[in-house]
């Protein structure tokens, strides 16, 4: 055999050798693309394939260096629920306690190294409210505190916060009332949950607990901490396709 053949031998790659590698080189540069999306502020080809970005990047993915210096993690945020429903006893409505989903969640991570994606439903939602309240207008956050009944596709809350800005839509609009309707369906579901399938309307809040500094930590806590809140209003009861009522009740009544 001379030398060119025995060199034609060595550095032949077998067919699917090379389609394996293609494919893992192609699978590499999406999962940069797809972070590099992730992180990159808002643009139209983000907002075009927001859900199937989120849906890639959470929850193995998502990137959240707050807990780290500079800037650590310095205050619990919990979402609130609460609920009106048919009181079959005197035939009225009736306005619940508000209850802490995301603390009852909490109870999940206690003393579990692995806890499962269960135990930060809320503390997801929180996060992505908050950052689409912070992106309103002073006007645009009134509107959020007021109460919705009829509600198709959100388009009334929608119209409402399009007419603040001008008339002219935009991406931090659709952002909010997509994290709106999201945290509708959710409360919808805590409150069938704990209170019964009579549910008229749901209403949600976020609320954010300061935490001690560390150079305070071993000082008594304080008896009225001081806790901020964004305060939204009755939404309709939302709940949408594929959702199941029974699973999620179990898994709430076992959280509490």
């Amino acid at each position: 055999m001379s030398d060119d053949d025995e060199r034609q031998r060595v550095v032949s790659v077998p067919p699917i050798a090379r389609g394996v590698a293609f494919f893992l080189v192609g699978l590499l540069c999406m999962h940069f693309a797809l972070t590099f999306l992730w992180n990159a502020p808002s643009n139209p080809i983000k907002d075009a394939v927001g859900d199937e970005m989120r849906g890639y990047m959470r929850p193995m993915f998502i990137q959240n260096w707050s807990l780290f210096a500079p800037n650590p993690v310095n205050a619990e945020d919990e979402l609130l629920v609460r609920a009106r429903y048919n009181d079959p006893s005197t035939g009225g409505e009736r306005t619940t306690e508000w209850i802490s989903a995301t603390e009852a969640e909490w109870t999940l991570v206690t003393h579990n190294p692995a806890p499962s994606r269960a135990s930060r439903l809320s503390s997801n939602l929180h996060r992505r409210l908050d950052s689409a309240w912070d992106d309103l207008s002073n006007e645009q956050q009134e509107i959020m505190t007021s109460d919705y009944t009829d509600m198709e596709n959100w388009k009334p809350l929608a119209d409402d916060l399009i007419s603040a800005q001008g008339g002219e839509t935009s991406s931090r609009v659709a952002n909010m009332v997509r994290a709106d309707r999201v945290a509708t369906g959710y409360a919808t579901q805590v409150a069938r949950a704990l209170w019964g399938g009579e549910i008229v309307a749901v209403q949600f809040q976020l609320r954010r607990t300061p935490v001690p500094r560390w150079d305070v930590r071993n000082e008594p806590e304080p008896e009225e901490p001081s806790r901020s809140y964004h305060d939204f209003g009755w939404r309709p009861v939302l709940v949408n396709e594929g959702q199941d009522d029974e699973a999620f009740a179990n898994t709430m009544r076992g959280l509490q």
